[in-house]
């Protein structure tokens, strides 16, 4: 399946399109995207948009899920290999 288009409807609202990528199969498809929390705060003075803080419990899964062992390179480990 690809995402085929979005249009923004809110902030933190999106509806999306996606269509099936077997081109026996063809079927489309239409579903949503919401932003419900922050999991930390803005830096920014005014942020566009201002979400309510998650719940403790959900920062801080997050935060364990975020930490788990990933195969995928980091950036900046990637620029101090080179120098």
């Amino acid at each position: 399946m690809r995402i085929r288009g979005s249009k923004d409807q809110t902030a933190t609202f999106k509806t999306m399109y996606a269509q099936c990528t077997n081109m026996a199969c063809s079927a489309a498809y239409s579903g949503s995207l919401t932003w419900d929390y922050a999991l930390s705060p803005s830096g920014v003075d005014r942020p566009r948009v201002e979400l309510p803080l998650a719940p403790s419990a959900q920062r801080q899964q997050a935060l364990r899920e975020s930490r788990q062992e990933s195969n995928q390179l980091d950036l900046l480990d990637a620029q101090e290999a080179t120098a």
